[in-house]
């Protein structure tokens, strides 16, 4: 009787065991999955975060420096010879039949003259500055730009200063800082703020 009855529980025995072990060999295969999809959506993360990386320091290597012109970029020229005005009650730009009235801490003013195609453009700096920083060259604390009439800034980079007749005259700030120390960066900020703000607003005939 109990060996006729011991081989259908055997049966059974083995029967749940394979049954365990099929459900354990689909678990596994299901974990496995997930942990390769995780996987994969992880890889592309990564690669579309490189990706935009690649596209913005693209873009930031081709980004063009403002300058008054779509076409032209009056960058002054190494051999370019200032005007010296140093202690000049008013600076005069013969080329652009305009002159402003400097003062400190910009009273040393001076420019050197750059024709770019229809404008006319004075690259501005200052005598104090070129003796302390020989990167401090003309242009150094910005452009002053004279238009002829109906030309109008391709950048927003360039500010308005007025119409003189029948010209407008617009500042273009310096694209970087020549100072080489920090108390150096900080005076010629602080140059840079003078003549935007307090000295091409006297620009006259």
């Amino acid at each position: 009787m109990w060996q006729r009855g011991g081989a259908p529980i055997l049966f059974i025995m083995i029967i749940g065991a394979l049954g365990l072990g099929l459900a354990a060999s689909v678990y596994l295969n299901y974990y496995q999955y997930q942990h390769s999809a995780q996987d994969k959506q992880l890889l592309q993360g990564q690669i579309t975060d490189l990706r935009y990386q690649v596209v913005r320091d693209a873009q930031a290597a081709s980004t063009p420096i403002p300058s008054p012109s779509g076409s032209a970029s009056p960058t002054p020229s190494a051999t370019a010879t200032p005007a010296t005005v140093l202690g000049a009650q008013v600076v005069t730009f013969s080329e652009l039949g305009a002159k402003v009235t400097p003062s400190d801490p910009v009273g040393d003013l001076t420019y050197s003259y750059q024709k770019v195609g229809t404008l006319a453009v004075a690259n501005l700096t200052s005598t104090s500055l070129m003796a302390k920083y020989a990167a401090c060259r003309p242009g150094a604390l910005g452009m002053l730009v004279r238009r002829p009439p109906g030309s109008k800034p391709s950048t927003s980079a360039s500010k308005l200063v007025k119409t003189l007749g029948e010209y407008t005259f617009y500042y273009v700030p310096p694209t970087s800082n020549c100072g080489t120390t920090t108390a150096g960066r900080a005076v010629v900020a602080n140059d840079i703020s003078a003549v935007q703000n307090v000295i091409l607003p006297t620009l006259a005939n």
